[in-house]
Parts: structure tokens; sequence; C-alpha cells
């Protein structure tokens, strides 16, 4: 049992013997990707660890403020450097014009060369390059986003648009409200068959919001008085129906 273990040890005292050793070559250059949004830097490594020279270290990644451009070395670590450098910031803005076509909008930008589409400027990352357009989805809410050109080497700053919203379709109202008084309590009853934009229904009493539900029955405490109870139906976009209501009579 001990002759593998032998051999291979003595294999191993061999190979060093002859001068033969483990590769001890550096890591390749770094690897990175940058971005500007407006006077913000921000870089990060697409493979291994690295350290840019003047940049801070964040949650969204390498964080540096400058209104000019400029050249800095990237370093990565246990490995070898390059030289970067990013483009300054330019007071020309790119113009945006917007052709609705149904439930889309084709955008296209003016004035730079290429440009960078970005969903939220709280992630640099997210951005998305086009030349000199892209087609949009439209909601039933307004939806903004940022475009940054780039001329050169040089950026614009962030350029916010919004797209208009799709007109919100009918919200059907509840059917066969009605109340019942069980001891201390009275219950609202209703029917509803939800479709795919229903969030919640909104429980009024008199003009004041007391409560929200996803189920058909609401429970509130016995009344000595008249009182008119109302139930909406509020959408997953934030839009309510009128309501109907019910006169609760104790």
């Amino acid at each position: 049992m001990l002759r593998p273990f032998l051999f291979g040890s003595v294999f191993v005292f061999f190979l060093y013997s002859c001068g033969i050793k483990a590769s001890t070559q550096p890591l390749q250059p770094p690897i990175v990707e940058i971005k500007r949004l407006g006077e913000v830097v921000y870089l990060r490594s697409l493979e291994g660890e690295v350290i840019p020279e003047g940049f801070e270290k964040k949650e969204v990644g390498w964080v540096k403020k400058s209104l000019q451009g400029f050249c800095f070395k990237v370093k990565r670590v246990e490995g070898k450097s390059s030289d970067q450098c990013v483009g300054g910031l330019l007071e020309q803005e790119p113009t945006v014009k917007i052709d609705y076509r149904g439930d889309k909008a084709k955008v296209s930008f003016e004035g730079f060369d290429s440009y960078e589409l970005y969903f939220s400027l709280e992630d640099p990352w997210s951005g998305k390059k086009t030349s000199q357009g892209i087609e949009l989805e439209r909601d039933y809410v307004e939806r903004c986003y940022f475009v940054v050109g780039k001329k050169g080497k040089d950026y614009s700053k962030p350029v916010k648009f919004c797209l208009e919203p799709l007109p919100h379709p009918p919200i059907r109202e509840v059917e066969r409200l009605e109340y019942r008084i069980v001891g201390d309590s009275v219950y609202l009853l209703w029917s509803y068959e939800p479709d795919r934009f229903f969030k919640e229904f909104v429980i009024f009493e008199g003009d004041k919001e007391i409560g929200t539900t996803t189920g058909y029955i609401f429970e509130l405490k016995k009344r000595d008085q008249q009182t008119t109870y109302k139930v909406k139906v509020r959408s997953i976009y934030g839009k309510e129906s009128k309501g109907v209501e019910v006169l609760y009579n104790p």
C-alpha cells in the first residue's frame, strides 16, 4: 500500500531536483467597466479584484467625482496594472424625441455619436447602449428613464424623459355588497372576480378610509348610528374604482 505514495514522493523530488517548478507568472492585466453619470465616474472589475488609483470603494463599485476627463492606473491584486482613461463632462445635452405607437414608444436621440439608456441612476450598471434610439414598452403608469450621450471620449449629463401612461382599463366594481350583524360586530360582504390588474379592496366609513383587504369580508365594530360604508377596488397601478355603497342601520 505504501508503494504508490513512495513513487509519488520520489517523482515530486525528481521534478524539483531538475528545476521544474509550478508557474509563477502574474495574473493578466485587469479587465474593467467604466461608466460616467454626471460628475461621478464608476468602475467595476469584470475579472478578479482590482484597485483603481484615486477611487473610493462603495457598494456599487469604485467611485470618483470629477467634471474633467482624467487617466489613472488600475492594478489587479497579485497581478499586472493597466492604464485607463475616462472622458470629461460636456455642457451639451442630447435631444430626445418620442413617437407613440399604441402600447409602444419609439424613442430617438440626436446630437451625439452614441447613447446609453438608464432605468435608474442609482444603478450605474443598468445602462443599455444604443446608437440612435430604442423602442420601449408603455405602461399604465408614467415610466421615466435617463439617457447619456457620448461624443468621442466625453459624456453629456444624464437627461431625464418620461413616457405617457396608457389609459387605465376600466375597473369593475364589487357586486352584492351587504352587511350582517353578529354580536358586537358588523361584517361587510361582497363578491368579485379579480383580474390581472386587481390589488386590493379599500373600505370607507363615510369619506374616511378605514382599511384594505384582499378578501371578500371585512369586520367592523357595531355602530349605534346610521353609517354609510363604501368599498372600492384598487388596481396594482394605484387607480381606484368609484366604489359601491351600503347604508348601515343599527
